[in-house]
């Protein structure tokens, strides 16, 4: 079982009109995951609370570094809709992420884990404690892996041993 995602929020903003906004937490080379709840967000009780901890239920939602995260057979949504907690989740109009409205915390646990299971099943992440902390909607660019086929440098071909 995966670390309660609560602990590993940080705050990066607040607003009397706009709410709070936790930063979003990088799961692997390719998938960003984003636990919210304030006034602004579709949360239970729909308060601005100090602890995360109070929060019955969350606004979470899940994006993809390198493409729309629905992209079929290459977006990481493929493999997580089938989940039970996914049902609760939609792509809105115009953006590259899904999200999911009022997930219980048991729910939102559950979307973390198996996002990690996703990431360290496609050799994304080591371990879960390579989870790193990232600014909201930040523009991120993958880490490390291989780049693909299109990033392969190119070399020569080792030339044929001269006949003797």
């Amino acid at each position: 079982m995966a670390k309660d995602f609560r602990e590993l929020l940080v705050e990066a903003s607040r607003h009397d009109v706009f709410g709070r906004f936790f930063k979003e937490l990088q799961v692997g080379l390719k998938v960003v995951i984003s636990f919210q709840a304030s006034t602004t967000h579709a949360c239970e009780p729909a308060e601005t609370l100090d602890d995360p901890y109070a929060y019955k239920k969350w606004e979470v939602a899940l994006r993809q570094i390198n493409k729309p995260i629905s992209v079929p057979k290459v977006g990481a949504w493929t493999y997580l809709k089938n989940n039970v907690w996914a049902k609760k989740f939609d792509l809105p109009e115009f953006q590259n992420c899904m999200i999911g409205d009022y997930l219980t915390v048991a729910e939102a646990q559950q979307c973390f884990e198996d996002v990690i299971a996703y990431a360290m099943t496609n050799n994304q992440l080591e371990s879960e404690d390579d989870v790193t902390v990232v600014e909201p909607d930040e523009n991120l660019k993958r880490k490390g892996g291989c780049g693909g086929c299109a990033g392969a440098k190119r070399t020569a071909k080792p030339k044929a041993a001269e006949a003797e």
